[in-house]
């Protein structure tokens, strides 16, 4: 029940639009230039990419999403949500992993009192952590053959993690990004012990470890984008531009002088439904070793969930359009411009659905296989009790 109910009609779908001569997307206008969004945009989708291929998922329980993606081969693909979630209840924690073949669920961590699974990150194959929550902020590091839990906060019910970055190396070092009573909470695995490093204020969705830099994004407390930047040692607040309502959902860095943070800006009264903003604005930041700067990117309205890169030429993003909602977005940058493409229509709009939004996609997650290619998105479709995860591959 895990994988899409109309998986036959997704690809019978790429399938026909391929037929009619679909093609890879033009770059598009500008933000600033996009003509105002009318209800037949929302509602008729965008060209398909043809790249983009719908995968069958691991076969997880009803009501599933997957948050986030991460890659250490070929044949070292997770990630990870949950599954048995509703309005209702709150699930129980979901890990799949691509082998090579196919998508498994790997199981063992039901016991733990952990519903939702928020990140992951693969330094190798014997070498992954989770982080989430349950009845408290929750992590797990799989080490080829087993999970082993740890609780960073004790018993305080409080705390949520919301990411994990995974170094890998003696010890197995790995960073965590959660949210407590005072506000962001930045902590580091030693390979003994959790070690909090001193932040003040705001909140943290994300963070990335690589190259002896470590790099924590979320929003300020004046409803800012907010990033810290550091090493073991020394930590900063970036100055990032002062944008009112913008919050930063994930990081990649490329090199210390080339980072990418992006996330999306809620208009004033914004409704938030979980990690999305209803009307907002998709916003990317950019790190060039000096300053960040917000980049023009060619969608009007939306939210951006996901961002891999393989080179300052190479950089994928991850998101949601909102006028094109039953797709998944993904917007490219070759170092000189942005173009975008779109996976396929995941549910056809029926009138009798359960929901205004069950035909949209809720949330992605994209990342890259390194040292190729290839690149693996996954998400949801649907909310509450009827929200089912996928994923998609190009």
């Amino acid at each position: 029940m895990g994988h899409l109910r109309s998986v036959t009609l997704v690809l019978a779908g790429v399938t026909l639009m391929a037929s009619c001569g679909a093609h890879p997307p033009e770059p598009s206008p500008t933000a600033s230039q996009a003509p105002p969004p009318s209800r037949t945009a929302q509602r008729n989708p965008s060209p398909v990419s043809p790249a983009w291929k719908a995968v069958r998922p691991a076969q997880l329980a009803a009501s599933s999403a997957l948050l986030d993606v991460a890659a250490a081969g070929p044949r070292e693909v997770w990630a990870v949500g949950y599954q048995r979630g509703a309005e209702d209840r709150e699930g129980t924690p979901a890990v799949t992993r691509w082998d090579g073949v196919r998508w498994r669920e790997v199981t063992g961590l039901n016991d733990h009192d952990v519903n939702h699974l928020t990140g992951v990150s693969v330094a190798g194959p014997r070498d992954v952590w989770v982080a989430g929550n349950g009845v408290n902020a929750f992590a797990a590091r799989w080490d080829g053959r087993r999970w082993t839990a740890r609780r960073p906060f004790g018993v305080a019910e409080d705390y949520r993690l919301t990411d994990v970055a995974a170094t890998g190396g003696t010890g197995s070092t790995a960073w965590f990004t959660g949210n407590g009573p005072s506000g962001g909470v930045l902590i580091r695995w030693d390979g003994t012990a959790f070690r909090n490093v001193p932040t003040g204020g705001g909140t943290f969705e994300a963070v990335t470890a690589r190259q002896g830099h470590v790099w924590a994004v979320g929003a300020a407390q004046d409803g800012t984008p907010l990033v810290w930047h550091g090493s073991p040692d020394r930590w900063e607040r970036s100055r990032t531009p002062a944008i009112p309502g913008g919050t930063l959902r994930r990081v990649w860095q490329v090199s210390p002088s080339d980072v990418w943070a992006v996330g999306e800006v809620a208009p004033a009264g914004a409704v938030r439904d979980g990690a999305r903003i209803r009307q907002g604005q998709p916003l990317v930041l950019h790190w060039d070793g000096t300053r960040w700067a917000r980049a023009e990117v060619p969608v009007a309205r939306g939210a951006l969930q996901g961002v891999t890169a393989s080179g300052p030429g190479e950089v994928w993003i991850s998101g949601v359009d909102a006028d094109h909602p039953g797709q998944a977005l993904m917007l490219r940058f070759d170092g000189t411009a942005w173009t975008r493409e779109y996976g396929p229509l995941l549910r056809p709009r029926r009138p009798d659905q359960q929901y205004e939004d069950s035909d949209h996609v809720t949330r992605t997650g994209v990342t890259r296989v390194p040292g190729t290619a290839t690149l693996w998105a996954v998400g949801s479709v649907g909310v509450g009790d009827d929200e089912d995860d996928f994923v998609l591959r190009r």
